[in-house]
């Protein structure tokens, strides 16, 4: 029989164990064992919902995430923006016209079109931590850019190669804007 280490275990002398039969013995280490196990709770994880593009229907549904989001992010944009009137479970409803609050309380019901708002939220999120201001824009843009990589995909292109494009665009925007601006020195 292989040895096994009780000394962890809540009994009260090890010779209580040694004192039984045997086959009682064995009893006894396996409702030990038994014990152990159940005294540290059991983690299951949820199985993840896997959809595949084979018929468009995938792509179709987070596009119609990302543009459920955007359309209504979308009117609190500029000066004549509209405010969005945000329903609370508790409390009195919130109005707002701020994009990044907006898209941090829209759930949507559908899983696949909820991960394509999620992506939208993100760039919110992103916009707002680095910048503090143009939220609603950056959802916008995010749409735009969703939507004509979407069809682009579709025509055949290579989605990483589309990926590389835009980052290698957006770091070259940044350097002429960067040459185009000029310093604003503060008042003393």
């Amino acid at each position: 029989m292989a040895s096994l280490n009780l000394s962890s275990c809540n009994l009260s002398s090890s010779a209580s164990i040694s004192s039984f039969p045997s086959s009682s013995r064995r009893k006894t280490t396996s409702n030990v064992a038994l014990t152990r196990k159940s005294r540290n709770p059991k983690v299951s994880a949820m199985a993840k919902e896997l959809h595949f593009n084979k018929d468009g229907s995938a792509i179709k549904k987070l596009q119609n995430g990302v543009n459920k989001l955007a359309d209504l992010v979308g009117v609190t944009l500029g000066p004549k923006g509209r405010n969005v009137v945000l329903e609370s479970k508790y409390g009195s409803p919130k109005i707002v016209n701020d994009g990044v609050t907006v898209a941090k309380e829209v759930e949507l019901e559908d899983p696949v079109e909820n991960i394509g708002a999620k992506l939208v939220r993100q760039a919110a999120a992103k916009t707002n931590d680095l910048a503090g201001d143009g939220t609603t824009t950056s959802v916008v843009l995010a749409q735009g850019l969703i939507a004509e990589g979407v069809k682009v995909v579709a025509a055949g292109a290579n989605p990483v190669l589309i990926t590389r494009g835009i980052e290698k665009t957006a770091k070259a925007l940044v350097a002429e804007l960067k040459l185009m601006s000029k310093e604003v020195k503060p008042f003393s």
